[in-house]
C-alpha cells in the first residue's frame, strides 16, 4: 500500500505503487491523454467501481486516492509530452 498525503495526514491507500500505476496506464491507453480533470476523476470512478473492496470505502480515502491516480496521469502526460519533443 502506498502513502498518501494530506495536509501534513498520512492515509494509505488500498491500492499498491503497481496498481496505481496500472490504472494510470489503462487511462491513457484507453482514453488518451487529453481528459479533463473532471473527465479523468469519472473514468477513475468507474475503474475503482469494478475493484472488490471500494464500495466500503470512506469518502476521505476515496477523494485520496483518486486526487493521487490524477496526480500520476497528470505527470504521466507531461512526461510523454517532453519526450515527444525530443
Amino acid at each position: 500500500m502506498v502513502p498518501v498525503h494530506q495536509s501534513g495526514t498520512i492515509i494509505m491507500s488500498l491500492l499498491t505503487e503497481n496498481q496505481l500505476n496500472d490504472i494510470v496506464d489503462m487511462i491513457v491507453d484507453d482514453y488518451g491523454s487529453r481528459l479533463t480533470g473532471g473527465e479523468v476523476s469519472e473514468v477513475i470512478g468507474l475503474i475503482l467501481e469494478n475493484i472488490s473492496g471500494f464500495e466500503t470505502v470512506d469518502s476521505q480515502t476515496l477523494t485520496l486516492t483518486i486526487n493521487e491516480i490524477r496526480k500520476r496521469y497528470d505527470d504521466s502526460v507531461k512526461q510523454h509530452s517532453e519526450n515527444a519533443k525530443t
